[in-house]
């Protein structure tokens, strides 16, 4: 087997070849450059030179050979095996549509019944009215749950919001309850070592992660749909970062305290306040490379004395809604002005992902008075935060649905399904609870929760926002108005008496 290594310079690729048994190298490797003219002044140059103590022997190498079946025999396979070789060809580089938390709903009842004691009719009788909103209270109660297990187990819950994927761990899911963890580490070690398995207590969803990239890849496409048991297994790469660091368990998940001490918006803007005793000085450096990341450009300023923090300006990218693009320039601040100062002369011209950075100091205005009012303003716009837009609501979905799932979560001011003129849902509606906190509470508990087969999408309502109902309705008038205008544009200009309706276009009582 091969496992590769590509090269910060992106012009050139290292395949090493590895032996699964001793896990060592074999002592030869494959060197891959941009052009030919690069590889012969690298075999020209290299060849019989020592490295480490031996001599190397360099040949040409032949195209990387590919086993995959071409168009022709697979149009000689039945239909059936057609589609599950394409399925699983594609399997490792399509861009999936369900969230990454998305846990089998069968499984998350039968999780919840056996833990109880009871059966799933018992639990959940399909007889009743508000069956749906009773199941997603209890995988709302499996996701806090096994959110919690992960940031025990060193996983930085945070990483599952981000769209950039790791290469080491694998998201097992949709695997059907009382699988155990074994069985499924059983299925994975065929293809590598397997360095860290999570599974939470509820059982229905884990994490796999290998020594080596090449490992993970081949697991992936050897397991992805394959059936076990009655249902069939969905893989997804895990994030990037999404492991803290060693997996020793913490006293209290981040996501817990948090919900255990009913912590606002409001609360978290006062924690991650600055200490004002401290005498600061920043600095601005620009001409930075929009490709430079945040860690980078931390990095390169992190070993300079007095380094407290640095960070890139970024904007909203308009063509990738919620995600961000560099500006070009950043600020970093450290403890006192001679230390700044110091790192300026060090660091000016210095080179940053090949562009020379020009730093300066920062003439931004320290007045606290001002930051202390911005502060505020943040801590009243969020306790104004107590409205919450539901879409991709089902069809089905009613208001009482709504204050069911919701009213779970603090108490409700108010619920609105808005409907079209034929009197079905128009797929959102409204949760108004009578607190902030209340609202943030239901927000971060039901962010990954199913309704009836799809995906509640939450996000707060802004006062300056337009309401879609109110805006909808005052549409509506003013097309009603238009109308009646021109009807008695016509009475008026027309011969003979008629009679018409003002403001027939309202809804009926």
């Amino acid at each position: 087997m091969s496992y590769s290594i590509v090269l910060d310079t992106n012009w050139i690729q290292i395949h090493i070849a590895f032996d699964t048994r001793v896990t060592a190298s074999k002592g030869f490797a494959y060197v891959q450059y941009a052009d030919a003219e690069s590889a012969v002044d690298a075999y020209e140059q290299l060849d019989g030179k020592h490295f480490q103590g031996r001599l190397l022997h360099i040949l040409p190498a032949t195209a990387k050979k590919t086993y995959k079946i071409d168009d022709y025999e697979l149009s000689k396979l039945p239909l059936k095996k057609q589609k599950e070789i394409k399925r699983k060809q594609n399997a490792s580089s399509s861009t999936f549509s369900w969230n990454s938390l998305y846990m089998n709903a069968d499984a998350v009842m039968s999780s919840v019944a056996g833990r109880l004691g009871v059966s799933k009719s018992d639990l959940l009788d399909p007889t009743s009215s508000d069956a749906a909103v009773k199941q997603a209270h209890a995988e709302t109660h499996v996701i806090q749950e096994t959110k919690a297990y992960f940031a025990n187990n060193g996983v930085n819950i945070d990483a599952f919001k981000q769209r950039e994927r790791g290469n080491t761990a694998i998201l097992v899911k949709n695997f059907s309850y009382g699988v155990r963890s074994d069985e499924l580490r059983n299925l994975f070690e065929p293809y590598g070592k397997i360095i860290r398995m999570l599974m939470p207590p509820s059982g229905t969803i884990a994490i796999v992660e290998f020594a080596r990239p090449d490992e993970a890849q081949k697991a992936f496409k050897g397991m992805a749909y394959r059936k076990l048991g009655d249902s069939i297994l969905f893989l997804e790469k895990a994030p990037k970062n999404l492991f803290e660091g060693a997996a020793a368990p913490r006293e209290s998940a981040p996501e817990a305290r948090g919900k255990d001490s009913g912590f606002s918006t409001a609360d978290t803007f006062a924690a991650d306040e600055a200490d004002d005793g401290a005498s600061t000085a920043t600095l601005f450096v620009k001409n930075l490379d929009f490709a430079t990341t945040n860690q980078k450009f931390v990095e390169a300023f992190r070993p300079l004395d007095g380094f407290i923090t640095g960070r890139i300006k970024t904007k909203p990218d308009p063509k990738k809604p919620g995600q961000t693009l560099s500006m070009g320039f950043g600020f970093v601040d450290f403890k006192t002005k001679a230390q700044a100062q110091a790192a300026l002369t060090a660091m000016n011209g210095y080179k940053l992902d090949q562009h020379e950075l020009l730093i300066r100091a920062s003439h931004k205005g320290k007045d606290a008075a001002e930051e202390r009012r911005n502060q505020d303003n943040a801590k009243k716009a969020a306790a104004r935060r107590t409205k919450i837009i539901i879409k991709n609501l089902p069809f089905q979905a009613t208001k009482k649905d709504i204050r069911s799932l919701f009213g779970a979560y603090g108490q409700l001011r108010s619920v609105r399904v808005p409907q079209k003129f034929d009197r079905t849902a128009r797929g959102f509606g409204f949760a108004d609870f009578v607190s902030a906190r209340e609202a943030e509470n239901a927000m971060d508990a039901l962010k990954n929760t199913h309704l009836l087969g799809r995906r509640l999408v939450l996000e707060f309502v802004n006062e300056e926002a337009v309401d879609p109902e109110e805006e909808l309705a005052r549409l509506e008038k003013k097309v009603g108005e238009q109308v009646d205008r021109v009807k008695l544009q016509q009475l008026t200009s027309g011969a003979g008496r008629k009679k018409f309706t003002v403001g027939g276009q309202e809804d009926e009582a």
